[in-house]
């Protein structure tokens, strides 16, 4: 990416989306463009399709999504598929429409069937089936990867995807009842210092298996991705 091209890095408040802009600001990229979620909705189709003709971004980092841990994609599995779809449906479509140059779709590790084998390959994906309690959010982000890799087939778009591992880091969301899993970790482990606690209790029975990265790590990957890869998929 060129220094002076206009990137737009959906989802810049969030934990991804916000090490990527930092990430971006500190290599000297000076053409960043965002837009919070009061002044550009990205569920909302019409929205996006003025933003993207308004500001014709160069490149497109897609970090924006409606994200949570395992008890509240269980309470609300129709949210999340929903608002998934619709952005990436939204952005991928309007960066094709605009000719964005690369566009860079974050997806998540939930994608893999739940008995996939370990360590999971690209080729587990679509071979089983899925976590229930993420499924709606996993589907949707099968759809964007999907989206990416057919407009790439279809059109020749250089749209590109990321499956990271369970990312954690500065920002991120510390309330137990939506938090991903490391963050519930920190927040009980410190919690349970505090008031010298003689034991605490994580979900689960252990014998899960956990891929972790640091967000600022899965930054400066995702710059590298758009610098250096152009095949359908890469998995982190």
């Amino acid at each position: 990416m060129e220094k002076e091209a206009k990137i737009y890095v959906a989802g810049h408040k969030g934990l991804v989306g916000g090490a990527i802009y930092r990430k971006l600001v500190a290599d000297g990229y000076s053409n960043i463009i965002v837009a919070d979620h009061s002044k550009l909705d990205l569920v909302r189709q019409e929205e996006v399709e003025c933003f993207f003709a308004n500001e014709k971004p160069d490149y497109v980092i897609m970090a924006a999504a409606r994200v949570g841990g395992i008890n509240i994609n269980n309470k609300k599995p129709a949210d999340f598929i929903y608002d998934n779809m619709q952005m990436a449906c939204n952005v991928i479509n309007a960066a094709h429409n605009s000719q964005v140059k690369k566009l860079l779709f974050l997806g998540s590790s939930c994608i893999y069937p739940k008995y996939a084998n370990q360590p999971i390959v690209e080729d587990e994906l679509l071979s089983g089936k899925l976590e229930e309690t993420n499924e709606g959010y996993a589907i949707a982000k099968i759809a964007g990867l999907e989206l990416c890799k057919f407009y790439m087939r279809q059109y020749g778009d250089r749209f590109i995807s990321c499956m990271p591992p369970n990312i954690y880091g500065p920002y991120d969301n510390y309330n137990l009842e939506t938090s991903h899993s490391m963050a519930a970790f920190i927040r009980k482990l410190y919690e349970a210092k505090k008031s010298h606690a003689e034991k605490v209790e994580f979900w689960g029975t252990g014998n899960a298996l956990r891929e972790y990265l640091y967000v600022d790590d899965m930054a400066d990957a995702c710059v590298f991705l758009m610098d250096n890869y152009e095949e359908e998929s890469q998995h982190l």
